[in-house]
């Protein structure tokens, strides 16, 4: 029996104003899979990995989440089955490192305990140690931030990650160990990973799947 992809985008269509951004626009993603949607500035990338989260809608169009249509009804339920990881700091700066990686978790209702065991279980997972939980991030590096957002955005147990190049603001040697990183994640893990991202080199590295815009 065929498996139905985790995601499905259908005939999407999506302007700003009278700028086409989207034009008949369909795509699946398998269960499981890395996919690098590839491409130059402008051509939609960014706006896609939106539209799947259900922060912007499209014109016409629609995107399914496990054969199930995203909508106004269900998008705030689905949007809590994903992890968010944006480029360069998206993290709270009012909010420790402890509560940063704790935050959907909180949106879920966890406890504090589970929310600490939970984190604590994380760590060693992006090589990060617990005495930073308690640090806010104007006080750890940028590559000590995007391990925080990556935590941030695994530790409720998604189906889904979505990444918005989340290593073009860091230096080389950062952005190579991350990006190991985030492919040993996706290895053990076997969530399915959707990053955009403008490098070939990246997505020939982390792709099992690539999607070119």
């Amino acid at each position: 029996m065929e498996m139905k992809p985790i995601i499905s985008v259908q005939n999407i269509n999506f302007a700003y104003d009278s700028q086409k951004i989207l034009q008949d626009f369909s795509a699946d993603f398998e269960l499981g899979s890395f996919t690098c949607i590839l491409g130059e500035s402008g051509s939609g990338k960014s706006t896609l990995l939106r539209i799947i989260n259900g922060l912007i809608i499209p014109q016409t169009g629609l995107v399914k989440i496990e054969g199930e249509v995203l909508n106004a009804e269900n998008v705030i339920s689905k949007r809590l089955e994903m992890g968010y990881v944006l480029q360069g700091n998206s993290l709270f700066p009012h909010l420790t490192v402890f509560q940063n990686m704790a935050y959907c978790l909180k949106l879920l209702k966890k406890s504090d305990s589970f929310c600490k065991e939970k984190i604590t279980e994380l760590l060693p997972l992006v090589g990060l140690k617990d005495d930073l939980l308690e640090k806010f991030p104007d006080e750890i590096s940028g590559g000590q931030k995007q391990r925080v957002g990556i935590i941030r955005a695994i530790a409720h147990d998604p189906k889904i990650v979505l990444m918005d190049e989340p290593f073009s603001a860091l230096d080389s040697e950062t952005r190579d160990k991350l990006q190991i990183l985030v492919k040993d994640i996706h290895q053990k893990l076997k969530t399915t990973f959707v990053m955009v991202t403008h490098s070939k080199q990246e997505a020939e590295m982390l792709a099992t799947e690539i999607l070119q815009m």
